[in-house]
């Protein structure tokens, strides 16, 4: 009997310790956590204030705004008509063999020109960006190539669809989207200064 309650009385020792141990860990993290949230509310508050740029045809609220190149493509669901040479034309889909093939290709050629665009403006401009820029820059302009390159194609005067026109017709889409780009380019660039990190290249 004597040595039932023995054993018994040092199982709750050895119970009642364990339980202390834990305790005192428990009550360590508490203290770290407490520490931890103190060291926080500590911290001031990180406010971005909102930001909007009002250019021509560019407004940028952020960088996963748009750098709109020419009209915004969200509108272009909602155009009635266009006007070429003063004419109205139906934005009517023009089908031609491969479209969306050529489409492609013309998409990739002008991305593969953007880089040396970005900085023949950024040259005359005499501003850099910082180089997130060019990145934002970039993928906001491959977005909305193809869809702007789809829009000149149905905008285009029946008069320049005949097959043996087909080729001029193409460079000329192109060199109206590349033109558009450069004035996006440049109203972007030109008003970054003070607003989107750019600076003048002569350190003003």
């Amino acid at each position: 009997m004597n040595n039932d309650l023995y054993t018994y009385s040092k199982q709750m020792q050895y119970y009642l310790e364990a339980q202390e141990k834990r305790i005192q860990q428990l009550e360590q993290e508490i203290k770290r956590l407490t520490e931890e949230v103190s060291v926080l509310k500590e911290r001031p508050p990180v406010h971005i204030d909102r930001i909007e740029y009002k250019f021509d045809q560019l407004k940028v609220e952020s960088l996963d705004g748009t750098l709109n190149i020419g009209l915004n493509p969200s509108d272009l669901n909602n155009i009635d008509e266009f006007a070429v040479n003063n004419q109205p034309v139906s934005p009517t889909s023009f089908p031609f063999p491969n479209r969306e093939q050529i489409v492609k290709e013309m998409t990739a050629e002008l991305m593969s020109r953007l880089d040396g665009m970005i900085q023949d403006t950024e040259a005359q401009a005499g501003i850099t960006l910082d180089a997130s820029y060019h990145d934002f820059i970039k993928h906001d302009v491959e977005r909305q190539l193809e869809q702007r390159i789809h829009m000149y194609f149905d905008q285009s005067p029946p008069t320049e669809r005949s097959p043996h026109q087909f080729e001029q017709l193409k460079e000329k889409v192109f060199e109206q989207v590349k033109s558009d780009i450069q004035v996006a380019l440049m109203n972007f660039i030109t008003h970054s200064k003070g607003q989107t990190g750019g600076n003048h290249t002569n350190g003003v």
